[in-house]
């Protein structure tokens, strides 16, 4: 079987994450797609506004529901910084003979090397890339080509409807939350009146 792995702060999910969720799916024809909220982000901090680890988890299962996906709380139960290579080591110990991709935006994989233990990074996992753009193909390919020489990764670039908003940008603008953000995880986001939203702004 293939087995993909998206990872995220998921603060708040959005149409975006859908979207690849769902190209990557199909493009890699994946028999099961696991999204797994971050308990804290190695390589940024968490914003002020952000909701807690609870609200990400349940909010993660709303867009799954969306996205024909499965979501792990495995992070967040381990607690502390989310390394990617601790996570892929305890999901290779679940599917030891299956195909592992792990699934990443632009941002992500061009700073991949900087990553803890990278070299076994690509030893348990593929790696799906889900361009921002299209004008960032040519140099994700470029990157990819280095990384297949240096470690022997496997790379592909999915093609994806390009949704160029990111949570951070939608957090401080509760106005743009309707456009952008699926109306499960919209109700749920009005209930517990999450970053510092009025109902009506939401409306």
């Amino acid at each position: 079987m293939r087995i993909g792995i998206m990872g995220g702060t998921f603060n708040p999910p959005h149409i975006g994450h859908i979207n690849a969720a769902k190209s990557a799916k199909r493009s890699l024809d994946l028999s099961e797609l696991i999204l797994i909220p971050t308990a804290i982000p190695p390589h940024k901090e968490m914003a002020e506004d952000s909701a807690n680890t609870d609200d990400r988890l349940h909010m993660t299962r709303l867009i799954a529901e969306l996205a024909d996906a499965e979501v792990s709380d495995f992070e967040i139960v381990r607690g502390g910084r989310s390394y990617t290579v601790d996570t892929l080591t305890h999901f290779k110990e679940i599917y030891p003979e299956d195909e592992l991709w792990l699934i990443m935006g632009t941002d992500m994989f061009l700073t991949l090397e900087e990553w803890r233990e990278p070299e076994r990074i690509f030893k348990l996992s593929n790696i799906a890339v889900v361009p921002r753009n299209s004008d960032d193909r040519e140099k994700l390919l470029l990157h990819g080509e280095h990384l297949k020489n240096k470690y022997g990764a496997t790379i592909r670039i999915i093609d994806v409807p390009a949704v160029t908003i990111s949570s951070s940008d939608i957090r401080p603008e509760p106005g743009q939350m309707a456009e952008y953000i699926p109306q499960s995880v919209l109700s749920y986001i009005k209930e517990k009146k999450l970053y510092g939203s009025e109902a009506a702004e939401l409306d």
